[in-house]
């Protein structure tokens, strides 16, 4: 099925999809034992999560008050699993906390075993979420709201996302679309966006995704 230019939740939870699955890999095959490579994680972690929320926070601001008038259960429902993720985000992040002021190698380890399994039961809630979003206020917004404002809910969350974050976004998106999403995406940036924001996000697909893929891109968009 042909996605709407307005979809505001398709290509974002693919990016967090991406973005869960390799902080779940590389969590799970972390040595805690080396304590070069936990910093590493960790802060790549905190970054992982400070998006996260970033999104939460999008959603609960910009996107569900438009759709609480016709759909309030529905959005009430939404707001209390964003509630209870935001907690289960805030556990791990005090363990991390815990994990980074340990000088104790076992101890490292073992409070790395625990991050592990928090993170997984995390994600696992966190996964059924935005599959229950997907079924439910997506589908409101494309009967409730018309596409102008779509489109202005959607420029008011670019608008609130810091031009560094915006990019980390932008990659995590690029790699996570099919190419069917990703030949829309990047010819509608083709004809609206400035030539040199165009050949950036173009440079950043190349570097993203394989050399097939890439050479497909080319070829549909006349590049």
């Amino acid at each position: 099925m042909q996605l709407r230019k307005t979809d505001l939740f398709t290509f974002i939870h693919k990016s967090i999809r991406s973005m869960i699955y390799n902080a779940a890999s590389k969590l799970q095959t972390a040595d805690f034992t080396d304590e070069k490579e936990v910093k590493i994680l960790l802060v790549s972690l905190r970054n992982d999560l400070d998006l996260l929320h970033e999104h939460a926070v999008n959603e609960d601001n910009i996107i569900f008050p438009e759709i609480a008038n016709e759909e309030p259960q529905m959005i009430e429902l939404l707001n209390e699993e964003h509630k209870k993720l935001e907690s289960k985000l805030n556990g791990i992040l005090a363990l991390i906390e815990k994990i980074e002021h340990s000088n104790s190698l076992e101890e490292r380890v073992r409070l790395g075993n625990s991050l592990n399994s928090l993170f997984n039961d995390f994600i696992a809630d966190y996964l059924a979420h935005m599959n229950h979003e997907e079924a439910t206020v997506l589908e409101a917004s494309f009967k409730y709201l018309t596409d102008e404002e779509l489109i202005a809910i959607r420029a008011r969350i670019q608008s609130n996302v810091p031009p560094d974050k915006y990019k980390v976004w932008m990659n995590w998106m690029l790699r996570s679309l099919n190419n069917s999403e990703l030949i829309g995406l990047l010819g509608s940036m083709k004809t609206g966006a400035p030539s040199n924001v165009f050949q950036n996000i173009l440079e950043v697909t190349k570097s993203v995704i394989d050399s097939e893929r890439w050479l497909k891109m080319k070829l549909s968009l006349g590049i």
